[in-house]
C-alpha cells in the first residue's frame, strides 16, 4: 500500500513548475508582441520607394478639379491646393500666356483627358484674330517682360454681358466629367419642337448636321470671343452669316444626332474653351 503522505509534496512540485512554465510563456509571448509592433512600426518610416509610389497611386484615384470661378488666377488656385501654377497650366494644356475663364474646368492633380472636341475644332477653323499679325507681334515685343512677370496672376475672364436661358427645361445633364466621357455643356430637357432662342445677340457661324452627334447643331458668336452652341434641333430656323438679336427663335427642340430623346444639348466656350453653361445663365 503507497504512502499517501508523499502526495502533497508532489502536488506541490506540480502546480510549481505550472505556475513557472505559465509566467515564462506570458514573458515569451510579451517579448513577442513587442517584436512584432516594431517591425510593424520600422515597416510605417521605411524608405522604400514601391511603397510610397502605392500610397500616392490610391491617393491619385480620387480626382481633384476646379470650376473657375470669377477673381480666381492660376497662381491663387495653385496656392490652394498646393500645387505649382505652372503644372496647373500644363495638365490642362494652358499655354502662356496662362489664360483662364470663369466657368473653366481645371484638373488639379491629373492630366486633363484628352477628347476629340468636334465644336472646339469648328470654332478655331471659323474664329479670325481681330488684329493684324503685324500688330500683334509689335505688341508682344513691348509688353513682354511685364506680361511674363504677371500673366499668372491675371483674374480669370468673365463675360460682360448677361446670357438668357435658350429654352425653359429642367436641366437633365450638367456640365462636367460624365462616365467615361466629357461633358462640355448642359441638357435642357424640353418638349419636341419647343422654342430655342439666341442667349445673347451675336452673328451664326455654323448651322449644320455634319459634326458627328450633335445632329442639327447652331453656333453663334458673340462679342469677346463668346460663342455658344445649340445642338440636337428638329429644326433650324436660321442660316449661316445671320444676325440674331438676345431671344430671338433659332430652332425647334428636337433628338436628331445622338440623343435619346427630345432635349437643348447647350454649350458656352471663350474661344475654343468649354466653360460651365451655368455660370453665364441668370439663377
Amino acid at each position: 500500500m503507497a504512502d499517501d503522505s508523499s502526495k502533497p509534496a508532489c502536488n506541490w512540485w506540480f502546480s510549481t513548475v505550472v505556475v513557472v512554465d505559465l509566467t515564462l510563456l506570458q514573458r515569451l509571448v510579451g517579448r513577442l508582441f513587442c517584436v512584432v509592433i516594431l517591425l510593424a512600426v520600422a515597416g510605417c518610416f521605411s524608405t522604400n520607394p514601391a511603397m510610397h509610389t502605392v500610397s500616392v497611386d490610391k491617393r491619385s484615384h480620387h480626382v481633384v478639379i476646379r470650376y473657375v470661378r470669377a477673381n480666381d488666377t492660376l497662381y491663387s488656385i495653385g496656392k490652394k491646393f498646393g500645387v505649382d501654377y505652372r503644372l496647373i497650366a500644363k495638365r490642362n494644356h494652358i499655354h502662356y500666356p496662362y489664360r483662364i475663364y470663369v466657368g473653366q474646368r481645371l484638373y488639379i492633380n491629373r492630366t486633363a483627358p484628352g477628347h476629340h472636341d468636334l465644336t472646339a475644332e469648328k470654332i478655331r477653323r471659323i474664329s479670325t484674330p481681330y488684329r493684324s499679325v503685324h500688330k500683334k507681334i509689335k505688341h508682344k515685343r513691348i509688353h513682354k517682360k511685364r506680361v511674363r512677370k504677371s500673366a499668372h496672376l491675371a483674374k480669370a475672364r468673365g463675360y460682360k454681358g448677361r446670357l438668357i436661358w435658350p429654352v425653359k427645361g429642367v436641366v437633365t445633364s450638367k456640365f462636367g466629367p460624365r462616365g467615361s466621357r466629357m461633358h462640355d455643356g448642359i441638357d435642357i430637357g424640353a418638349r419636341e419642337g419647343t422654342p430655342v432662342h439666341a442667349a445673347a445677340s451675336g452673328q451664326v457661324v455654323y448651322a449644320d448636321s455634319r459634326l458627328s452627334g450633335y445632329g442639327k447643331l447652331i453656333i453663334i458668336r458673340h462679342a469677346g470671343n463668346l460663342f455658344t452652341a445649340y445642338g440636337h434641333n428638329s429644326r433650324m430656323l436660321v442660316k449661316k452669316g445671320a444676325h440674331v438679336r438676345a431671344g430671338d427663335v433659332i430652332s425647334r427642340v428636337g433628338h436628331t444626332g445622338r440623343a435619346t430623346g427630345p432635349h437643348l444639348h447647350f454649350e458656352v466656350r471663350r474661344g475654343s474653351t468649354p466653360v460651365n453653361p451655368l455660370a453665364y445663365l441668370p439663377r
